[in-house]
């Protein structure tokens, strides 16, 4: 909206105050109101359109319809105001404008558009989220099993019903079940959103749970009936056919509450529980009961999971029917038996397991829970000691949590469960291969995935009672999932207490005067408590035995000065713990081995650091308020350190760091490259390997760039090097790049070679290399070099780049496989001296990225490798993604045909010199009408343009005229900040 509209408005208000005597004095505060937030608005949208348009980009996520009709409604808006701006002339425009109301009902439209934009929390859903999160499911055998199956397949197909409920004991299979027919739903590309409840149920719990799921923030709202208004928007805004299934309901639950999904139209409600009232509190329209297995069906059960690669015995195999029998056709029993016995094949173990397990289950009730409860109980105790302990660890989250693997496995390291391996990486190695045995092998975990997120696991609700029913006495979880608002009364706090889990609560305070008496206390765990501002001093006076106390995620501000008496605490973790500005003396926890202050807001190094003589893992990368001095001679007290992550903003002491002889883990800035090699050559020749993440320069790269390759690093996992501002003139200065590294970046460095594999040579190791704003590099490769295990290559503001391998008119020239087959994704942008992209198509066959952005010298992306333009079709398999933006030169993308086998989005923007598409059309034998022989790429989804160019695209050429109209409805044309970012 132009400003000049406004300035006019109020011209036009000054005049006719003084021609009328009615009273104006509200109106110059209204256009003020509106002009400001109509700015708001537009600029919002604007960076609403981007995001949306950048994360479509990939074909992978889709905006959501609550997000696409408010851009339609801020677009009403705006033309709205150019239909005024036309107006402002007309006779009784004031009148009707200001008096007649009409801009306060436009300030109050856009105020309202501006309080929904702070709503929206996700932008856009991942295309497979909005189907539906693939879930590990459980192969069930069962001839009931298969008719539920179809049976509940019909009534959502066939006969749509709106609600199902499904109901069974605890452990009969009702979750699995609901599995494989969310599974063939995805498969079916139907939506469905899966949502597991917990018996600690509160309505607010499962409004978060559905929000959760659809991508809708609902946190900064306390009201349940607001709250369930906007959940009833936000399904209504998906738009299309979707299935609600809640797993693991315990009781009857308001519709209405929960957004009222079955008045939203397409939707389908499934819901699990153990109670038939359940299913008739919900009114569903069908019920479906899972009942237990027949002998014949547990039989087969147990085989599947036990491994009918082992032969049993005649003896050992009628000693395994009577243990089966004994589960009494509980699927979840059988499981976990099968998976204990595992490895067993002599006789009089299993006759010792069958004596053992009739004494678990013979006495108290028939009441089946209590069964499948003793059956439980009776395959955990027969874990071996180190096992059992993991295990029972896992029991500490809130139930259906999904833990993952890397923090339970730093759990696992922190309570000395895998203690005996010397270097951290033996221990995670450890780790990994403890949870893969509960998994895989015993089933007492279920291996999960957070979308986005690391592999995770869970533990059956059932399974984790047993486990905390096991520790009871010593161990106590209260809460979880938000439920816990207060710290516990002191009752509560036994003094034979061991182990206490607060986690995932929504603690405020810990107040003055609580003092619980828990002398033999060793664990604490309080982490995201997100609103825990306090603890007072007088909390921690009787936990003298504290050995781990976890407070990250918390909003604490100043820990109190009484932690520093927690003289054997072994690991204090305050990650992400933004507002924490103080921690007290710490150097009389002589015992401490962890201590992680990442992504706080300490100033400086706590004080008694240099006593923590038993200190292995040190973390406090990404310290927000800048810790302004790491001191020298501090490291050299840690020998035993074997991680140590410094902020970026400080310069790590070489010097101190070259004297750790453990070290295996560094992430840190170092000042210039004599500084680095001095680190590398430090490295070498130790015991154990070492990663580390390690910026090179006299300054801090900064927030945005270090973001970037920071994800990269994290999501690769292996060792980077980023030099920043770095002169390579010196002739004499030889860099080291050390085995094992996988990213490698350089920013607004000078001096390096033309050819940047004459300075660097390029380990085997390397995935990713980017180069951002340096000067005199022309090329990567000469054309006699040999290939690179490159993956993913950034090229960005090179003023002297001409082309990816430097082609040499030398006798001998390398002739031998693709020099970037293992490439994945190639990003050049302002590169404004390349003609060629440099790279033949037969040097890239695994391509799935490419994408050239403002060179304004290009002519030919892909070459015609014999140069005579004698080859008629290139093949590009795995090309997905192809972009090209602001390429005034650019003639041809390729003079052959391409054969893009897995294209799925091409995007194309000033490019107007352009003459052809060149995609191949898979000829269709069986469309003959009109000479129609061919069908379009099958796996293209769209074809983005920039917005204006419909003349452009009409002139181009293609090979049969039925091929643009093949093509025609993926076509869109938009702004190009929209199709590209």
């Amino acid at each position: 909206m132009k400003e000049s509209f406004f300035s006019n408005v109020r011209e036009l208000l000054a005049d006719y105050a003084q021609r009328t005597v009615t009273r104006t004095n509200d109106f110059p505060s209204i256009l003020d109101s509106l002009q400001r937030n109509l700015h708001s608005l537009i600029a919002k949208a604007s960076d609403v359109k981007d995001q949306i348009k950048l994360a479509e980009q990939s074909g992978k996520r889709k905006r959501k319809r609550e997000v696409e009709n408010w851009l339609t409604e801020v677009q009403n808006i705006e033309t709205k105001l150019c239909s005024l701006e036309n107006e402002l002339q007309s006779q009784g425009f004031v009148s009707r404008f200001l008096i007649g109301g009409e801009a306060e009902k436009l300030k109050q439209r856009v105020d309202e558009l501006v309080d929904q934009s702070q709503h929206f929390g996700e932008l856009v859903l991942d295309v497979y989220e909005i189907r539906g999160e693939a879930f590990s499911i459980t192969k069930m055998v069962g001839k009931s099993f298969e008719e539920n199956v179809e049976r509940i397949w019909r009534f959502l197909v066939k006969d749509k019903v709106s609600s199902i409920g499904i109901y069974g004991t605890g452990g009969v299979g009702k979750t699995t079940l609901t599995k494989h027919i969310h599974y063939r739903l995805i498969e079916t590309q139907e939506s469905v959103f899966f949502v597991t409840m917990s018996q600690e149920f509160t309505v607010t719990m499962l409004q978060d749970k559905i929000a959760d799921v659809i991508k809708l923030d609902l946190s900064d709202e306390c009201n349940e009936d607001k709250r369930a208004a906007r959940l009833h928007e936000a399904l209504l805004s998906l738009n299309e056919k979707f299935v609600l299934i809640l797993d693991d309901l315990w009781e009857g639950v308001s519709l209405e509450k929960m957004g009222d999904p079955l008045r939203v139209d397409g939707c389908q409600l499934i819901i699990t529980t153990r109670s038939l009232n359940v299913c008739r509190q919900m009114n569903c329209q069908e019920i479906i009961e899972v009942e237990t297995l027949d002998t014949d069906e547990a039989w087969e059960l147990f085989g599947e999971i036990h491994g009918r690669q082992t032969t049993l015995n005649p003896q050992v195999r009628e000693i395994a029917k009577s243990m089966v029998a004994m589960c009494d056709g509980l699927p979840l029993s059988i499981i976990t038996l099968a998976g204990s016995m595992r490895g067993e094949t002599v006789i009089h173990a299993w006759r010792d397991a069958m004596e053992e397990l009739r004494e678990s289950v013979m006495g108290g009730n028939d009441d089946m829970d209590d069964k499948v409860f003793k059956i439980i109980k009776y395959n955990i105790d027969r874990l071996d000691p180190m096992l059992r302990l993991c295990f029972l660890c896992c029991s500490l989250y809130p139930q259906d949590h999904k833990i993952p693997r890397s923090e339970l496995i730093k759990n696992f390291i922190l309570e000395e469960f895998v203690d005996g391996r010397t270097s951290m990486k033996s221990q995670f190695e450890k780790g990994h291969s403890i949870l893969d045995k509960l998994v895989s092998d015993l089933r007492l975990l279920e291996s999960t995935r957070v979308v986005d997120e690391c592999d995770s696991v869970k533990m059956h609700d059932l399974v984790r009672t047993v486990a905390l029913k096991i520790t009871e006495g010593k161990t106590k979880v209260i809460g979880g999932h938000c439920i816990l608002k207060e710290i516990p009364n002191e009752e509560l706090w036994s003094k034979d207490l061991e182990t206490i889990s607060l986690m995932h609560n929504d603690l405020n305070e810990i107040p003055i005067g609580v003092s619980p008496n828990c002398p033999n206390l060793s664990t604490l765990l309080l982490q995201r408590n997100l609103h825990l501002r306090s603890i007072a001093d007088s909390f921690f006076s009787q936990m003298r035995s504290l050995r781990t106390l976890n407070l990250s995620e918390t909003d604490i501000e100043v820990l109190p000065d009484s932690l520093s008496n927690l003289e054997r605490i072994k690991a204090l973790i305050l990650e992400n713990c933004a507002s924490l500005v103080y921690v007290p003396y710490l150097g009389k926890m002589k015992e401490l081995t962890q201590l992680d202050l990442s992504h706080t807001s300490i100033k400086e190094v706590p004080r008694g650091m240099e006593k923590l003589v038993n200190l292995k893992f040190l973390s406090m990368k990404n310290v927000y308020n800048k810790l302004e001095i790491f001191p020298t001679g501090l490291l050299p007290n840690l020998e035993k350190l074997q991680c140590l992550h410094i902020p970026y903003e400080v310069v790590a002491p070489i010097q101190d760091i070259e004297c750790l002889q453990q070290l295996e883990e560094f992430e840190g800035r170092v000042r210039n490259v004599r500084d680095f090699n001095r680190f590398v050559k430090s490295r070498e020749n130790r015991v154990h390997s070492v990663s580390y993440c390690i910026e090179v320069g006299n300054e801090h790269l900064g927030d945005e760039e270090e973001d970037d390759y920071a994800d990269s690093v994290e999501c690769m996992g292996y060792t980077s090097v980023v030099f920043f501002k770095t002169d390579f003139s010196d002739e004499e200065m030889i860099i080291i790049l050390p085995n094992g590294i996988g990213f490698l970046k350089f920013y607004e460095c000078d001096g390096l070679s033309n050819c940047f594999s004459d300075g660097f040579e390029i380990p085997s190791s390397l995935h990713t290399l980017e180069i951002k704003k340096c000067g005199k590099i022309e090329c990567i490769l000469k054309n006699d070099r040999h290939s690179v295990a490159l993956e993913h290559v950034t090229l960005a503001d090179l003023p002297d780049f001409t082309g990816v391998i430097h082609k040499q008119n030398v006798e001998g020239a390398f002739v031998g496989p693709p020099r970037f087959s293992s490439l994945k994704s190639l990003w050049i942008s302002d590169c404004n001296k390349m003609k060629k992209l440099g790279l033949p198509a037969s040097e890239f066959p695994n391509l799935e990225t490419l994408s050239i952005k403002k060179c304004s010298d290009i002519e030919e992306i892909i070459e015609d490798e014999e140069g005579g333009g004698n080859i008629l079709t290139i093949s590009l398999p795995k090309l997905k993604w192809l972009e090209l933006y602001k390429l005034p030169r650019l003639r041809s993308i390729c003079n052959a045909t391409m054969v893009c086998d897995s294209i799925h989005m091409i995007s194309l923007a000033s490019c107007l010199l352009l003459k052809k598409v060149p995609l191949y059309f898979p000829r269709d034998d069986d469309v003959i009408d009109d000479g129609l022989i061919y069908s379009a790429p099958t796996t293209l989804k769209g074809i983005k343009l920039g917005e204006d160019e419909e003349e452009w695209w009409e002139s181009l050429e293609w090979e049969h005229p039925s091929h643009k109209n093949l093509v025609q409805p993926l076509v869109t044309f938009e702004s190009s900040s929209q199709v590209f970012y």
